[in-house]
């Protein structure tokens, strides 16, 4: 079968933005997207887990796969949003079957 390439697009945020964050990346044309819940990392800030912590500082990762155009949008936009609110985006490329659904 016939893959296609397209963007993964992962974010990670605090609970308490999430939904600025995916009505940005819907504001940008992603047609769908998987929110996940983080449990325990590492970063700028030191180490986390989701023990002990409260629900607005959860760490919640989305899961987006949309064409290299929708991904630019993205991350454009989310280059000024991450100014403001803590959190990390990245991309790479992925073969998916059924292209068109991207």
């Amino acid at each position: 079968m016939a893959r296609s390439i397209r963007k993964k697009v992962i974010a990670i945020v605090e609970a308490a933005h999430l939904r600025r964050l995916v009505d940005l990346i819907r504001s940008c044309g992603v047609s769908g997207f998987t929110v996940i819940d983080g449990r325990e990392g590492s970063g700028i800030a030191g180490d986390w887990s989701r023990d002990g912590v409260f629900e607005a500082v959860e760490m919640k990762i989305v899961h987006a796969v949309t064409t290299a155009e929708t991904a630019e949008r993205v991350f454009d936009k989310a280059a000024v949003f991450f100014e403001r609110y803590p959190g990390i985006i990245y991309g790479y490329d992925v073969e998916v079957v059924r292209g068109e659904r991207f």
